[in-house]
Formats: C-alpha cells, structure tokens, sequence
C-alpha cells in the first residue's frame, strides 16, 4: 500500500511543472448540509461576513485556528454562526458572541504556523439538536497510516473563481506523509502538523477555510492552517494543525471530560 501512496506522490511531483496560472483554486468541492456535519461553524467578522471555519467542541466552546483569532479584538469585533448549511451576514438566532479566545501560548506565525489552534469560549450557550454537535476528537497522538490515508475537508473558502461559497462544501483528498510534504514545502512541516493534497492539484483548502475541521472517518484529525498561493496548485499539499497533538490543551482549557489515558505532548 506504500507504493500506492508513492504513485499518488509522484503524480504530484511530475504535475508541479503546471503553468503558475492555472486557475484552479478550492476547489473542486460539492455542496454538503450541515445535517451532515452539525459541527460546523462560520466565524464572522465585525460586518457578519464569513472569516474563518471552525468545530463545536461542547455546548460552550469553539475550536479554530490560532491566526482566525485574536485576543484583544475577537470578543468585541467576531461572532460564531452554528446550524446553517449556507451562511449569510444576517444577525439571527445562529449568530452567537464570543466571550473569551485563548491561542495556544507557543504558536508562531514566522515559524510555518506552528500550534495553529485556539479555543473560543461563547457568551451563551449553545442549545444543542440536529444541525448543532460536538465534533469528535482523536485518540492522543493519533497518526493516519497507509494504506488509510482518505480525508475530508469542509468549510466556506473559495472556490475555482475566486469566490467565498455561501453553502457549505467537502472535498475527499489524501494526507501527504510529513516527511514527503517537508521536501516539497520550503517551511518545516513538524510533526504537529498534517498535510493533504489532491495528487495534481486541484482540491484543498483556500482562503476562507482556515480554522475549519479536516476529517477521518467522522473524527476531526486537522485544522486548516495554511497553503501556497494560487490554493492547491500542485504540488504543495495545504498544511494544518494536527489536533491529535492538542488534545491536553484542549481538556485543560475547556469544560470538556477528558479521556482516561496520557494526555502528555506527543514528541
């Protein structure tokens, strides 16, 4: 199953020659509902408009990206929309406040994003029901392993022209093994991060999906953090937080119950 893996890599490798103007961006998703991922949420900006994806946690907490957010100026100037497959700038009975945001301590925007993740903590609580879920999270250290290597990604980026979706999409793709997305990337990929590429290009995350869920089998695996400009050109995979490495300060900062094994930082 590794030389199956390899191919796809090696098709990525061979497409890179593409003319840096290929037009194509997030690309390549379809339309999905939140029925089916009731964990989705739109951060907004100040004006209502769609920022950054994230995952409902609990009835009280958020998870995103650390770069979605900010300490001073989220709680006054951001909100969270939960329970709409297709978001919009209208202020309604989705649209909740933010009462707190807590970045990890040891994320660095100069340092290929490392510990891209934070928390939010709402001012109302959340009333759960079918269209508003937790999402689920991975074992401590979880790794994806071949020949199991098929993910999904949803959220509210851009799509093949340029434009932000206003009904939430997925795309189906595959994780890059760090050490093949490190040769390909001029950052260091750590071992606290996970990438995923379409072999050729042409479906991952773009602008607007940052902070959003990456998924395995129903389970949250990544956050989107980051990619190179055009999105998904071949052959840079996106490159996200990988969540199985956060859990302890996930169970630390939030209300959630955490699982009885070691929480301990993966190395």
């Amino acid at each position: 199953m590794w030389l199956k893996f390899a191919t796809l890599v090696l098709l990525v490798q061979i497409i890179s020659a593409a003319p840096a103007n290929d037009n194509r961006r997030i690309i390549n998703g379809t339309d999905t509902t939140i029925e089916e991922f009731p964990f989705m949420i739109s951060l907004r900006a100040s004006a209502g408009s769609h920022s950054c994806g994230g995952s409902i946690l609990s009835s009280w907490w958020i998870l995103t990206a650390a770069h979605c957010v900010n300490v001073l100026t989220s709680p006054s100037l951001q909100s969270v929309q939960v329970g709409r497959t297709n978001i919009s700038r209208l202020a309604d009975e989705s649209v909740y406040k933010i009462e707190l945001v807590i970045p990890h301590p040891e994320y660095n925007s100069s340092d290929s994003y490392v510990n891209d993740i934070a928390l939010i903590k709402l001012r109302e609580q959340l009333e759960l029901g079918e269209t508003v879920q937790p999402v689920l999270l991975p074992a401590p250290c979880f790794e994806l392993e071949e020949p199991d290597l098929g993910v999904t990604l949803i959220g509210w980026g851009y799509n093949n022209d340029g434009v932000a979706s206003t009904t939430l999409q997925r795309v189906e793709y595959y994780v890059v093994p760090n050490e093949e997305c490190d040769a390909i990337h001029d950052n260091t990929i750590y071992p606290s991060q996970i990438c995923a590429a379409e072999p050729g290009g042409g479906k991952g995350q773009c602008s607007g999906d940052s902070g959003g869920p990456l998924l395995h089998d129903g389970v949250q695996v990544g956050i989107v953090s980051w990619s190179i400009k055009p999105c998904t050109i071949a052959p840079y995979p996106g490159v996200l937080t990988k969540v199985s490495h956060f859990l302890e300060f996930i169970y630390e900062n939030t209300d959630l119950d955490p699982p009885q094994c070691d929480l301990r930082r993966c190395t």
